[in-house]
Parts: structure tokens; sequence; C-alpha cells
């Protein structure tokens, strides 16, 4: 199985796809996040025709659909440019974090602060050189939400502590923000004491969804994305995060590769929601998916996996 995992990693490494490139050669190889051969890749990912089908709808003045849309607003569509490690400071992405910060600050908003909500904004604004002293009222407000907030016994919620946890902690890097780290640090705690993916104080998982393997995650979660963010925030290696990669390992297929087990979106466009305009690859439990894949194998090596 190492030999297999070596093989993909180094068949990824050598991709056309520079999203694929810059997945392995960070997260796999350790090459710097600030050195000029990642910053390269992420021009490439911008000028990529992956990128450009996601902004297929952008117009001057954003996109034609509510912010929130799912999955082609505004909002999902920065959500999925800065998990795939696109560039930042992208001037086609103003009008969408223009439509987002209205949405976000609107007086008439009635929706109360979400941990998915505002923990995405607040990364990929930060992630994608789009930030102003307006995120910075983002992080105060997802850091209000993070004084109520425990793991429930759904999905729902580790998806909120999950997506809270990845923004704040971003937060707190870029802009030294103390609160930020604290919120951070509880978030991280809470999580790890359910071992990134069971019931509280139990030995259940959450569920059959949360435990199957997706991409992208979107407003929901699951164990790999799971360990995807306590790898970003350098917690992947704390002995809690070992039953979920037990798990995660346990779905690797013999050639070295992962499977999406199950997917959230529709690839194309209609006039309902659900629809996106890239197809992910899909799912099949018995074939790797390449996007999937390109996630574990960081999320292992992250976990102090080595092959």
């Amino acid at each position: 199985m190492v030999d297999s995992i070596r093989h993909i990693a180094r068949q990824l490494a050598e991709s056309e796809d520079p999203h694929e490139r810059y997945k392995i050669l960070l997260n796999v190889y350790e090459r710097p996040a600030e050195s000029r051969e990642i910053a390269i890749l992420r021009d490439d990912i911008a000028a990529s025709p992956l990128v450009s089908t996601l902004l297929a709808e952008r117009r001057s003045e954003g996109i034609a659909l509510a912010p929130h849309a799912r999955w082609r607003g505004a909002h999902w569509v920065l959500h999925v440019l800065a998990d795939l490690g696109s560039a930042a400071g992208d001037s086609r992405l103003l009008p969408l974090r223009d439509q987002v910060y209205q949405w976000l600050h609107d007086e008439a908003r009635c929706e109360p602060c979400s941990g998915t909500v505002e923990g995405h904004a607040l990364h990929y604004l930060l992630f994608l050189g789009l930030a102003d002293q307006r995120t910075d009222v983002l992080a105060e407000r997802l850091v209000a939400w993070t004084q109520t907030w425990k793991p429930g016994k759904t999905p729902l919620s580790f998806a909120q502590g999950l997506a809270a946890l990845r923004g704040l902690y971003l937060h707190a890097q870029q802009r030294s923000s103390a609160a930020s780290a604290d919120a951070a640090t509880r978030l991280s705690e809470d999580l790890l004491s359910c071992h990134l993916y069971k019931k509280p104080g139990s030995c259940t998982p959450l569920s059959a969804d949360f435990t199957s393997l997706h991409y992208p995650c979107y407003e929901q979660a699951d164990v790999l994305f799971a360990i995807k963010v306590m790898a970003e925030v350098g917690r992947a290696e704390d002995p809690r995060c070992r039953p979920a990669i037990d798990l995660l390992k346990s779905k690797q297929l013999a050639d070295g590769t992962f499977p999406a087990e199950r997917k959230y979106y529709r690839p194309g466009r209609s006039d309902g929601e659900g629809d996106s305009l890239v197809n992910w690859g899909g799912t099949h439990k018995a074939r790797g998916n390449t996007f999937v894949t390109l996630e574990a194998l960081g999320a292992l090596h992250a976990a102090g996996e080595r092959f």
C-alpha cells in the first residue's frame, strides 16, 4: 500500500493540473506556503479552466444569484476557490466579495451568526486576499458565537465548529488576534474531545454521512474535512485524532487512492438549488476520486503518516 501511495503522490506532483500539483507539493512534500513555487502554482490555479468554469457566471457586478444560493452563489464560489488554492488578490473576485459583505452586514439580515457561514467567509476572505476591516467585524461576531457553541449530536453542529475553527485560526494568524486565537483553541479542544467524528460522550459516529468521504463539503462536513481542518491548525498529530485517521485509512483503495462515497452537488445548471458548474468526479466506492485523494493524502501526511 505504501508503494501505491508513493506512486499516486508522485503522479499528482507531476500532473498538468496546477491544483493537483499545489495540493501535493504543499501538503505532502512540504513546500513552504510563502515560496515562489507555491505562489506561481496559485496564479496558475487562478488562470486554470477549473477556476474559469467556477467563475463562468461572474459579471461586472458579481453573480446574478443570491450570495448564499447553493452552490453557485458568490459565497460558495469563493469558498471553493479558497479550498482549491486559487491566488490571492485576484481582482475578478472583488464584486463577489462585495456581494458577500453586503449580505453579511445587511441590517435587515434575519439569520443569526452561523459557524459555517461566518467561518467559511472569514477563511476565504483572508486566504484570497480580499479582507478589509469588515472582515474583522465578522471575526468578532464569530468569536462571540463560540462562547455558547458546544459539539452536539448532529453533523451540522460539527460542521459549524469546524468552519468556525478554520476561519478564526487564519484570522488569528493573519491579524494577530488574541481573541480569535483563544476561540480557535476552545473549538479545537471541544472537537478533539469527540475524536472529530463521534457524538459527545459516546463511541457512536455522528452519522453514516459524516463518516463518508465527499468533495466539496460546502456547508456540510465529514471526517476527512475534520482531519484537514486539524492539519491546518497544527493539531492533526494529537492522539485524539487517531480514531479519525484510522477510519480514513480504512477507506483507502488498493491503488492508494480514496473514493468519493457521497456528494452534495448536482452537476449542471437548472432553476433549482444544489447545481454545480463543475463535476467534481462523482461518487464510486470502488474507484478513486482525485479531489478526495488530494485531501486525504495531505491529511494523512499532516497526521504523521509517511509514504
